[in-house]
């Protein structure tokens, strides 16, 4: 059976203290984009703009960001769900772009997300915001602002709940090898 990892209060801390980290990192607010990576990862980037909005009283452009056809895994069949629409309605010539996803294990689908970016112009900076990384790199990307580091044992995997999307509400639960999804 799936292991229950983190609840709720947890994901809300994490967002929160993440929020703080993207606005007090090096570069100026006004520079800074955050950019979520369909499905998850740009729920945490509404949730993101939300907190630094609410709290902080800064205003950064947000978009959305299917790399499905990016991907180098395609022509196997991976990755093809229903493919929902880029939302990039803001100029990302020398901007910071925060790149946010849920889950990152070998860093393909991040790969895939910067050669989106790359179409839409020439960031200053592409830097990762993730929730969970949990090992199993093949190439080298690394999150810049990352929630919590989960080891998991080959063949197992990640699953964040999201409350606007899964009936479980905000949970991340690890899945053993062989283990029914939570």
């Amino acid at each position: 059976m799936a292991s229950k990892m983190y609840d709720r209060a947890w994901l809300e801390d994490c967002l929160r203290r993440l929020a703080g980290e993207i606005v007090n990192n090096r570069t100026p607010s006004s520079a800074k984009a955050l950019i979520g990576l369909r499905t998850r990862g740009a729920i945490l980037a509404d949730r993101l703009g939300e907190l630094i909005r609410g709290e902080q009283g800064l205003e950064l452009p947000l978009g959305y960001l299917d790399a499905t056809f990016y991907r180098d895994d395609l022509g196997q069949g991976a990755g093809l769900k229903a493919v929902k629409p880029s939302e990039i309605n803001f100029n990302i010539n020398n901007r910071d772009i925060i790149l946010v996803d849920d889950v990152i294990s070998t860093g393909r689908s991040i790969r895939a997300a910067m050669g989106a970016i790359f179409d839409y112009g020439r960031p200053s900076s592409i830097r990762l915001c993730v929730m969970i990384d949990r090992g199993g790199r093949e190439l080298p990307v690394q999150p810049d602002f990352l929630g919590a580091r989960i080891e998991v044992p080959r063949g197992g995997f990640i699953r964040l709940k999201l409350h606007e999307i899964d009936p479980q509400g905000d949970a991340v639960y690890v899945v053993g090898p062989g283990e029914p999804e939570p």
